[in-house]
Formats: C-alpha cells, sequence, structure tokens
C-alpha cells in the first residue's frame, strides 16, 4: 500500500466553496486503486466547509491552520508523515510546496510539486524556489504551458517535470433530456424563445469577465433572443454588475452566483464562453466539451493545447471583446456550424476521462518508491 499526503495552501477561493483542485482531489479519490493506494489530505489554513467536502467522501484531512508564511508547517507537516505513514508528499500551492520539499527532505520519503496554472511569481517565491530547486523530486505540470513556466519561472530542471493533464468525470456532464432541460428553463425563468450563452467562472480578473460582457452588448447590436447566465462568484461581482448596469444590458445577463448544480447548467447552454486571460488546463473547457457545448474560447495557455480552432472550439483573442461579440454572433446565426462544433466537441471529449489522469499518477507514485505495477 502506497501512502500518499498531498498538501495545499488552501481547499478553498472564498471559504466556503471547494476550489477546483479541491474537487479534483475528491475525483482522484474516488478513482484511484484503493487496493494499492491510500490518500489524506493536508491544507494550511484552518477548517472551512471545502474540506468537509472532502471529508464526507471518506478522505482523511488535518488542518495546520498556522498560515502561509508560518515556518511552523514545516513540523506540522512532518508530524503528519509520521502519523499517516506517508510515503510521498504530493505539494499543490506556492507555500504547500516551499514547505512540503522540506518535511519531506527531513524524512527522507519523495516529494512531488505539482503546479495547476501559470501564476505571476513574486520576488520572494522566485528565490524559495531556486533555494529548493534541489531538494524537488518530481513536478507534474498539468499542460505544456505550464510545464514551461515550472522550468523559467519557478527553477525546476527540465528533467524532472512531467505533463499529467487533469481529467473529469465525464459522467458527470451528461446532457439533460428535453423534459428535464425544459424545467431548468422554468425554473429560472427563461423566455420560451431566448437562447442562452452561458459561462462557468470565477468573477477574479484572470479569467476575463469584463471582456465577455463588453462582447454581449456588441452582440445585441445584430441579434437580440439570448440570455447570458454567469454562474461563480468572486471579489469582482459587484464591480461587473455596475458594468452590465452602465452598458445598459441588464435584461440579457444574469449572475447566478456559486451553484451546485453547474452539469445541469451546462446543459442548458446553447453557446458556452470562457474569456479567460490565462489558463493551465482548463477544467471548464473539458467540461463544456464533455456536455456537447459549441464554445468561444480565449487562445491561451492549454486551451489551445486541448481545443482545435474551428473544430471543437472557436478561438478568440484574449481582451478582445470585437473578437468575441464577432464569434459568439457567427454561432447564433450559424445554427449549422454550432450543431458541428457541439458533435466535435462531444466525441473528443473522451480523452478528458478522470482514470486517464488517475492511472498516470499511480504510475508515477509506483515509480517514485519503487514498485513495479502490473
Amino acid at each position: 500500500m502506497i501512502k500518499i499526503l498531498h498538501v495545499i495552501d488552501k481547499l478553498s477561493m472564498d471559504g466556503k466553496n471547494p476550489s477546483s483542485c479541491a474537487v479534483l482531489m475528491g475525483d482522484w479519490y474516488e478513482s484511484m486503486d484503493h487496493e494499492n493506494f491510500e490518500m489524506s489530505v493536508c491544507t494550511l489554513k484552518d477548517p472551512d466547509p471545502a474540506g468537509q467536502y472532502l471529508e464526507d467522501k471518506g478522505i482523511s484531512v488535518s488542518y495546520l491552520g498556522y498560515g502561509k508564511i508560518s515556518p511552523a508547517n514545516i513540523s506540522g507537516i512532518t508530524r503528519l508523515i509520521d502519523s499517516e505513514k506517508a510515503d510521498i508528499v504530493h505539494l499543490h500551492g506556492y507555500s504547500a510546496a516551499n514547505f512540503g520539499r522540506v518535511a519531506a527532505k527531513l524524512r527522507k520519503i519523495p516529494n512531488i510539486v505539482h503546479e495547476h496554472a501559470v501564476l505571476k511569481v513574486q520576488p520572494h517565491q522566485y528565490i524559495a524556489d531556486k533555494l529548493l530547486s534541489g531538494l524537488t523530486d518530481t513536478a507534474i505540470a498539468v499542460s505544456g504551458n505550464v510545464r514551461d513556466f515550472m522550468i523559467k519561472s519557478r527553477s525546476v530542471p527540465a528533467s524532472r517535470v512531467k505533463v499529467i493533464g487533469n481529467g473529469i468525470k465525464l459522467g458527470r456532464f451528461k446532457r439533460l433530456d428535453d423534459t428535464a432541460r425544459e424545467s431548468k428553463r422554468r425554473e429560472l425563468g427563461l423566455p420560451d424563445d431566448s437562447r442562452v450563452l452561458g459561462s462557468i467562472t470565477r468573477l477574479r480578473e484572470e479569467k476575463g469577465n469584463e471582456y465577455m460582457i463588453r462582447a454581449v452588448a456588441l452582440v445585441l447590436e445584430q441579434v437580440q433572443d439570448f440570455t447570458l447566465l454567469i454562474v461563480g462568484d468572486g471579489p469582482l461581482r459587484e464591480k461587473l454588475e455596475r458594468l452590465v448596469s452602465k452598458l445598459g444590458i441588464e435584461q440579457h445577463v444574469r449572475f447566478l452566483g456559486f451553484r451546485s448544480d453547474v452539469p445541469e447548467f451546462l446543459s442548458l447552454f446553447d453557446i458556452q464562453v470562457i474569456p479567460s486571460l490565462t489558463e493551465g488546463f482548463p477544467l471548464s473547457l473539458a467540461e463544456a466539451m464533455a456536455a456537447g457545448n459549441a464554445v468561444v474560447a480565449t487562445e491561451v495557455g492549454g486551451m489551445k493545447e486541448i481545443g482545435r480552432d474551428g473544430e471543437t472550439v472557436m478561438f478568440v483573442q484574449p481582451s478582445d471583446p470585437e473578437d468575441i461579440a464577432q464569434k459568439i454572433t457567427t454561432l447564433l446565426q450559424d445554427d449549422e456550424l454550432a450543431r458541428r462544433i457541439s458533435n466535435n466537441a462531444f466525441e473528443y471529449s473522451s480523452v478528458f476521462g478522470i482514470e486517464h489522469c488517475v492511472e498516470q499518477l499511480e504510475q508515477e507514485y509506483s515509480r517514485m518508491v519503487g514498485v513495479t505495477r502490473q
């Protein structure tokens, strides 16, 4: 039995709802080979509902609560390594990687630094990564552009970085039948003749939602029979709501906040918009494709690694409302094109199954502890 201790800075972006990484950990757990692997999770933060989300799945979760800059995290992680009898520490986030690499070396077990995005590296983190570079046993990047980021900006030796894309539970995104779909539309009070644009997002700067909203105002100059549903929350919500009001498009844009029924919303979308300014492995694009949606997405980061322009997605340039508007309008006015992209996306989505991701992780765990898998 190989025991993996996952260490992460925090499990939630807002202190209430599980982050995409927390959801991913839950999916890993449900798909792993429990006869040969066991996982537990440690967060540097205090207990929160996102931790409970993992506990409800049967995962052991520990909360250090020292904060992300306290050196006490090192002793906290080493104690957990001992109590959990961990064979590997799997690290997510800057602070987790800093303290976790030291703790792993103190206990003479291997570590994995896992990066999920291309981030801005502050000077102190650049120095920390330089100093800790030699302590990195293995690094996992979720896409090619994240691999480049780890090598160039995080000082991880290229020979130690492996690319393992994230995965999703494909069955979760099966489309609703027509009856359930109409019921959901009535629940939301959507007009019968209104098509639905949608975005599953976080209302943060890097998600580019401002440009999507400005694009909607431009689309309305040519097409009026649609509603944009923005599913998600974040610190920019009030600012974005003011922008909608300023543009006079309140009747066509609705902010729905965080929702636990995201797969049902994906079934409502005629077109899904992903206006991100940067992406590691874009789970939102994989989910949209699994749901068979026609997608307009920015050609950034991992997006351009998994999408095929004009075949499985309509790519646009980031921060460009005119380009976003033009592609949305094209899909609204060309049902055949939208249907072709939707069908292609659904067929291609099988490559994103969580099982493939977990199998690759388990192979890496086995290699690191010298176990040969049959």
